[in-house]
């Protein structure tokens, strides 16, 4: 007899309401993490912080998460996964109501902190919940539905927090930020997780318990474009504002609306030729895109480099998020999410305390030319990885 999720995996996406709820939590969750990306950094710049202090902040997030990363694939594959879930958006609504009191730079690292810390476990158990959502056959394409949220949220997040910043305050902001979390944790209550299901609640402090292997040559890939990406939301406000150009906020916009209108197109391409003939034009884009930041000198210049930094994640990230989970079997889910989000974690890490060394060292301008390097080193190993594998390659572009 079928299971009850075998029985949901069957339902049509537009009809899963277990998908959209929790592809509504996590949408919430990541709008929330975007505008505090985006905005902290400026806060933090007009309470009179450092560039090597701003990096700490950015990558505070990042570090608090890494913290938890050993255990997070194990406690979502062991554990209740509703009360996980309530947990850890409980402790993430627990870190913005803190910000909410902070007006000093070393409160604001602890409770994005405290932020990192429920979103290690939070941003892997529900990417577990949304795979499980679907058959593997149709794995790729409801990965790169609920990857649209991630896009969404990066379209409006920035734009909305820098807006209503402007115009009410931070402290206005991070109290609409726990508006945001309190609706996400009051929707957990719509979810349905299987709890009878056999868990082996085995735990282990080997890296094979820790990390997919399977899944690493995609992870590498994704931890280097987030490593790009850090630069960009660390300090390209702050960058463009010692330039004048006051509406840099729509940089991110564009680049996520780009993101929005191109996937489709690169969701075709990769069905037709699979991902490994996609990643490499995909990041020679993100490259160009960096280098012509490097460029810039007005806005136009900046928006260009939007769009070519869209078409590139729009092509590589569901495709890299998607390779991670289906390099493992079905019960293995939770370390493969655990895997990407190891490398946006670590990459986010690494980016950001980097970016505020090399900032106080050359400046600005210089600092998105040399983060071109780990994109390019991180193809080079994505291609040669790829090609001791082109069985599975051949299998995964079949059925992406």
């Amino acid at each position: 007899m079928r299971t009850e999720q075998e029985l949901r995996q069957d339902i049509p996406i537009l009809r899963n309401k277990q998908f959209w709820s929790i592809f509504s939590i996590a949408f919430l969750i990541y709008f929330s993490n975007n505008m505090l990306a985006q905005t902290l950094p400026k806060y933090a710049y007009d309470l009179g912080a450092s560039a090597q202090i701003i990096g700490v902040l950015a990558g505070a997030f990042a570090v608090c998460a890494l913290m938890l990363r050993p255990v997070s694939g194990q406690l979502v594959d062991n554990e209740n996964q509703l009360l996980l879930l309530r947990v850890t958006i409980g402790i993430i609504l627990l870190s913005v109501t803190g910000l909410v009191f902070s007006q000093k730079v070393g409160l604001l690292i602890l409770f994005r902190g405290i932020n990192g810390l429920g979103w290690g476990i939070g941003s892997t158990l529900c990417m577990t919940i949304a795979s499980g959502c679907f058959t593997r056959k149709k794995l790729g394409s409801g990965i790169g539905i609920y990857g649209l949220g991630q896009t969404i949220a990066q379209a409006t997040a920035p734009m909305i927090g820098l807006n209503v910043a402007a115009v009410y305050g931070y402290n206005f902001l991070y109290q609409f930020n726990v508006v945001i979390c309190a609706i996400a944790f009051i929707l957990t209550y719509f979810i349905v997780v299987d709890t009878k299901r056999h868990r082996a609640h085995k735990y282990s402090v080997k890296i094979s318990a820790m990390i997919a292997f399977p899944a690493l040559p995609p992870a590498v890939m994704i931890m280097a474009n987030s490593i790009a990406q850090s630069s960009i939301t660390a300090f390209l406000v702050i960058y463009a504002t010692s330039m004048q150009i006051t509406q840099i906020g729509v940089y991110f916009t564009v680049q996520a609306v780009t993101v929005l209108c191109t996937r489709p197109f690169w969701g075709k391409l990769t069905d037709t030729y699979g991902s490994y003939r996609i990643i490499l034009p995909c990041e020679i884009l993100i490259a160009l895109g960096l280098f012509v930041i490097y460029q810039a000198a007005e806005l136009w210049q900046f928006l260009v480099a939007a769009v070519l930094v869209g078409v590139g994640t729009a092509g590589d990230q569901p495709a890299l998020m998607s390779e991670c989970i289906r390099r493992v079997p079905s019960e293995e889910r939770g370390r493969a999410s655990n895997t990407n989000f190891l490398g946006i974690d670590l990459g986010w890490f690494i980016g950001s305390n980097l970016a505020g060394f090399v900032v106080s060292l050359v400046g600005y301008q210089d600092l998105y030319l040399i983060f071109i390097l780990p994109v390019v080193l991180a193809t080079i190993f994505y291609m040669l990885m790829q090609k001791n594998n082109t069985v599975l390659e051949q299998t995964s572009g079949r059925d992406s």
